[in-house]
């Protein structure tokens, strides 16, 4: 009992710590008359070392402790609850969701017109349209990201308080679906401390309000029904997951087994049943921004390509184009790698799916905004990762890129985001690091308290 409440006190000491810097830190960040992004910086850098102490703390006494979970979970909404007010600061992105749930209703296909078009000249207002990034580009977000923006406006319009309170609904669920998997895997319920303390998910959800948030359930429903062997749930689940980001499509090759048809088929109904609805009036343009998404007008914070061209004094677009290729080609080949040598038991499947999502986010040659990190956030609270714990705090730092344009980032600060990575990655690999506990090879799932998968769309095995 003492090592409990030792425990407590040591969880509820960070968890007060952390609730003074969103509730009293944030707020003077954002008055701040200085570059506020340099400040939010340094909070968010000192929010992320009392949360790692915190998950040493709840990795080295693994508990069932309901006071402490309730603690642990109590701390996760304050955080949240405290920001549902604050002004917005670091993404206007939340400003277009809003203009494509207007238009949707208005009538108009969100693919047809960029907001900057005088077709929409009627629905610009001065709360929203002023504050539209690229307003002269047509929308970006595919189809189930579109559907969400129509229904929280039917709801709640152009309400950013509206908006948030969605997307803390829907990291309730991501929290409950977490602790069900951590629960079927036998391991200590308190490990969803990674998730829902992480400074990632509470700056990029509730206060930047990123539709990213939203795909976190249904990412964690996919994962559990492919573990169950539901192969047409797991394809439909992930379909929607693809809808809402197209990312999530890094899963498909990971998770799929060959022979078996339903499943991405079923990834592959939805997808096409989500951009048939849009494609009435829009065409090829469906697309939207994304074809211009690839060229290096949208490099941002770019990692291993950067690393492999400008880094090493290899310029132009021959060179960004060329590496771009060969990286998108090792995605898809480790891609494959990890569908080979993917078991089919439950534990098989996570692993799978966490390595793809770790694949994605090393190799992928395009910008890498602090958000697009959030879904690796609940894999790593099942299987904890120095190399991907490290770099969601350290992502953060690439905001600095907006507090001094134009220089944009120093090659140090690059460094600092993306090297640490790097050698944490290759001394995890080096050590064999690949078990659900830290330091360990992997229990047997049978040890994890989990039944084997039959084969998908068959029962399991009792």
């Amino acid at each position: 009992m003492r090592g409990a409440w030792r425990v407590r006190m040591l969880v509820g000491g960070l968890g007060l710590l952390s609730l003074l810097g969103y509730a009293l830190g944030f707020p003077r960040v954002a008055r701040s008359a200085q570059e506020p992004l340099v400040g939010f910086v340094g909070l968010s850098l000192g929010l992320f070392l009392l949360y790692l102490l915190a998950a040493w703390v709840v990795l080295r006494h693994p508990s069932a402790d309901r006071a402490l979970l309730g603690m642990i979970l109590g701390f996760g909404l304050a955080f949240r609850l405290v920001l549902l007010p604050s002004p917005v600061v670091l993404s206007s992105d939340v400003y277009r969701y809003f203009w494509d749930g207007r238009v949707q209703w208005a009538g108009i296909n969100p693919y047809r017109h960029p907001p900057a078009d005088e077709a929409l000249a009627a629905l610009r207002d001065p709360a929203v349209f002023p504050h539209i990034n690229r307003p002269i580009k047509p929308t970006v977000y595919p189809p189930g990201a579109q559907v969400l923006f129509a229904a929280v406006t039917a709801v709640a319009p152009d309400s950013i308080l509206g908006w948030r309170v969605f997307l803390l609904g829907c990291e309730v669920a991501t929290a409950g679906l977490l602790l069900g998997l951590l629960g079927r895997i036998g391991l200590s319920p308190t490990r969803v401390l990674l998730y829902a303390w992480a400074p990632l998910a509470v700056f990029e959800g509730v206060q930047a309000g990123h539709v990213d948030v939203a795909l976190l359930p249904v990412l964690l429903l996919a994962l559990r029904w492919r573990q169950e062997g539901r192969a047409v749930g797991a394809g439909a689940a992930l379909g929607v997951a693809v809808l809402l980001k197209l990312y999530p499509a890094a899963l498909l090759p990971a998770w799929w087994r060959r022979g078996e048809w339903r499943f991405p088929a079923a990834c592959a109904g939805v997808v096409a049943a989500g951009y048939l609805p849009y494609l009435v009036g829009a065409g090829s343009g469906v697309t939207g921004f994304l074809p211009e998404y690839f060229g290096s007008g949208e490099d941002f914070n770019v990692g291993l390509r950067f690393f492999l061209t400008e880094g090493i004094g290899l310029g132009g677009e021959v060179a960004r184009g060329v590496v771009m290729l060969l990286l998108f080609g090792l995605l898809v080949v480790v891609l494959l790698a990890i569908a080979r040598r993917r078991t089919e038991d439950p534990v098989g499947i996570f692993r799978a799916g966490m390595a793809a999502v770790a694949a994605y986010l090393l190799l992928v040659p395009t910008a890498m905004h602090p958000w697009y990190v959030l879904w690796v956030l609940p894999f790593v609270a099942v299987q904890p990762s120095a190399a991907w714990l490290y770099f969601s705090g350290a992502v953060v730092l690439s905001y600095l890129k907006y507090a001094w344009e134009p220089a944009g980032l120093p090659l140090w600060v690059r460094a600092l985001e993306f090297l640490p990575l790097y050698g944490l990655l290759a001394w995890e690999w080096g050590r064999g690091r690949a078990g659900l506990l830290p330091g360990d090879a992997g229990p047997e799932p049978r040890t994890l308290g989990l039944r084997r998968s039959a084969p998908m769309g068959q029962p399991p095995c009792p």
